[in-house]
């Protein structure tokens, strides 16, 4: 992903077509019997090029430790 960005690619790491598993796998022309789909990386080529980290909740609403 990294150098994929560096020559203007954006990507990101996806599971979502999982629930249509077969149906991905005639489109892409993977053999759907033989080989178990874990993930789909779509590439395309990002528009602009000015990235920047995507807007985050605060760690501390996300992670505990020791309690809820």
């Amino acid at each position: 992903m990294l150098a994929g960005r560096a020559r203007g690619l954006g990507m990101t790491f996806t599971t979502l077509h999982l629930n249509l598993e077969e149906e991905a796998a005639n489109l892409l022309g993977i053999p759907y019997k033989e080989v178990m789909q874990a993930g789909l990386l779509p590439v395309a080529y990002a528009k602009g090029s000015r990235f920047r980290p995507a807007p985050r909740s605060p760690m501390s609403k996300a992670i505990h430790w020791d309690g809820w």
